[in-house]
């Protein structure tokens, strides 16, 4: 470690914290913030009984069905008919663990969610808390007269408690505890900011072998988490062939394999795999949902994101020098992580270019970096006020004013997220899916085959064969027949025998439902189905059914089930 001598705070270089101590007092306070966090949203998850449906996407039960047919032997699949590689593998791996255990229905879930609060939200703070701590390890600084009493346990205190407000939103929690990869991909990503920030944004000097094999690991585990980590790999490449041009080239080149070997392996082994098991090398989920990306607008918008994602990138690796002014730490922390930033900013082009949906925790990368930022200028504006402080202002009067900003800020937007979290009619969705779900177990008989566009919820608490109309967990090969207009061909091969979903009021019927079983089936089996269940309720919020997406306000739905008659569903010629 170099030795410096001991210089005022206000005259050091922040970039200097990277090889200090670290602030051990601050990242204290920012752990004990982090275990409140934790231990309220335990509380709710163990105690609150509607907290898994408060919490989930429909998503996350595409999950927890898949890892039960994992587990039990039937396969990739969540119809327990056609295998299926929509998910993330690394999260798809561990929502087999609740099963393995002998838990299912909501105690699985319930299981779940706790694991993912403890990793995916628990020990990402714990690791952001780290990397801010490294970075004001000369924190808070002097004030120009000399020190001040009591600076260091307010400026704690202050940023601790801002912690709290910010990550304790039910907002921000339900972005990385949902039942969901984000979590676990999250996790990876602090610590590679961790170790960014350790190594001062430098991957190829000041490092050891064994160290860059160590962030190998993390890259991959990274693509393995979200796929979408391939953007984070580009963006890190990019940079750390920026970093080698600066470097000896035969050292340099066995340093960049060091890094991006292992992950390179792993993709393509990945990509191999899909194509074997799957017939596609990519998710099907992806495919789905994914625009034409060779029309000529896409191309031009998602290249002005690369564009700009370039740029950033490319100023925060040339910005070497020391960081003043205003916000000299989150200055520091964006200097070093620039890579990042410029994954953020890809990652936004993306979902809104080339993807037809956009759901919140496909963010969570850029959720933790704004958390990380906002840690980070808090604290340079409480050592602002602290620095510059009259003579006989005392620590707290001094940082009073940004105590109160944060508090007003942040605790509106506590209670604003909360008031919608804790609205029953937001989660009326996933409630009414899983009572029409139990309905259909105990109702149904074993083998019956359900088709549904919002299949999570239903399908998991079902135990039936409910196969997913809008094709996230389908086969490639109801991709391909969709694709090219022979859809019918699937269905007919089926065996459907009952259509289920949400939808409006139709004087009692479900217009949707009528038109694609009369588009999969034929017009006579459409007008002959019969409604033998129905669960109304009133929801709030975003609603995806029938292949689009739009925002309701308290509207009056209902979940209803469809049989056919058994003409629709067996045999046809040419089924596998």
């Amino acid at each position: 470690m170099r030795q410096t001598e001991p210089v005022a705070a206000s005259e050091t270089d922040v970039d200097d914290a990277s090889d200090r101590v670290t602030n051990a007092g601050l990242r204290r306070a920012l752990l004990v913030a982090t275990a409140i966090v934790v231990a309220i949203w335990l509380a709710l998850i163990l105690f609150w009984q509607e907290s898994p449906f408060a919490l989930t996407f429909d998503d996350a039960w595409y999950y927890l069905t898949i890892g039960r047919n994992l587990n039990s032997g039937r396969g990739s699949t969540f119809d327990g008919i056609n295998l299926t590689n929509g998910y993330h593998p690394l999260w798809q791996l561990v929502s087999v663990l609740p099963f393995t255990v002998g838990l299912d229905d909501l105690a699985a879930a319930r299981a779940l969610l706790v694991l993912q609060l403890l990793v995916g939200w628990g020990l990402t703070l714990a690791l952001l808390s780290a990397t801010v701590a490294r970075l004001l390890a000369d924190w808070p600084p002097a004030r120009r007269r000399g020190p001040m009493p009591g600076a260091a346990n307010v400026g704690s205190v202050t940023l601790a408690a801002t912690l709290v407000l910010f990550a304790g939103s039910p907002f921000i929690v339900k972005v990385f505890v949902n039942g969901l990869e984000s979590g676990i991909a999250a996790t990876v990503d602090s610590a590679l900011l961790y170790v960014a920030i350790r190594q001062r944004g430098r991957w190829l000097v000041g490092t050891s072998a064994r160290g860059r094999l160590g962030v190998s690991l993390l890259l991959a585990l990274a693509f393995l988490a979200r796929t979408d980590a391939a953007f984070l790999l580009a963006s890190l490449g990019i940079w750390c062939v920026a970093e080698a041009l600066t470097a000896r080239p035969p050292k340099a080149i066995v340093r960049l394999a060091q890094l991006f070997a292992l992950p390179a392996v792993v993709i393509v082994a990945y990509l191999a795999a899909n194509q074997r098991l799957f017939g596609t090398p990519f998710q099907i989920s992806g495919l789905v949902k994914r625009v034409d990306p060779l029309r000529a607008t896409t191309v031009i918008v998602f290249a002005l994101f690369v564009a700009a994602a370039i740029a950033a990138g490319r100023f925060a690796f040339r910005s070497t020098g020391s960081s003043r002014g205003r916000f000299p730490a989150a200055a520091t922390f964006v200097r070093h992580t620039g890579w990042f930033a410029a994954f953020c900013v890809v990652l936004v082009g993306y979902y809104s270019v080339l993807q037809v949906q956009q759901w919140l925790w496909y963010y969570a990368p850029i959720v933790l970096y704004l958390t990380g930022l906002l840690l980070l200028g808090v604290a340079d504006m409480v050592g602002a006020s602290l620095r510059d402080a009259p003579e006989r202002a005392s620590a707290e009067r001094a940082v009073a004013p940004v105590q109160a900003m944060l508090a007003l800020l942040l605790g509106g937007l506590l209670a604003f997220a909360s008031v919608q979290f804790f609205d029953p009619n937001v989660r009326s969705i996933q409630i009414a899916n899983a009572d029409a779900g139990v309905w259909m177990r105990a109702n149904l008989p074993e083998g019956s085959r359900i088709a549904s566009w919002d299949a999570g919820a239903l399908g998991y608490f079902s135990h039936r064969d409910v196969i997913n109309i809008d094709g996230v967990v389908n086969s490639y090969r109801y991709y391909e027949l969709g694709r090219t207009g022979q859809g019918k061909t699937f269905w007919a091969c089926s065996g459907l025998g009952y259509v289920a979903n949400l939808g409006g009021d139709a004087n009692g019927d479900d217009p949707d439902i009528r038109s694609f079983i009369a588009g999969a089936v034929d017009p006579a089996a459409a007008k002959a189905a019969t409604v033998i269940f129905t669960r109304p309720f009133t929801y709030s919020g975003v609603l995806s059914s029938t292949g689009g997406s739009k925002s309701v306000s308290s509207e009056d739905l209902a979940v209803r089930v469809y049989a056919l008659a058994p003409l629709s569903g067996g045999a046809a010629s040419g089924c596998p």
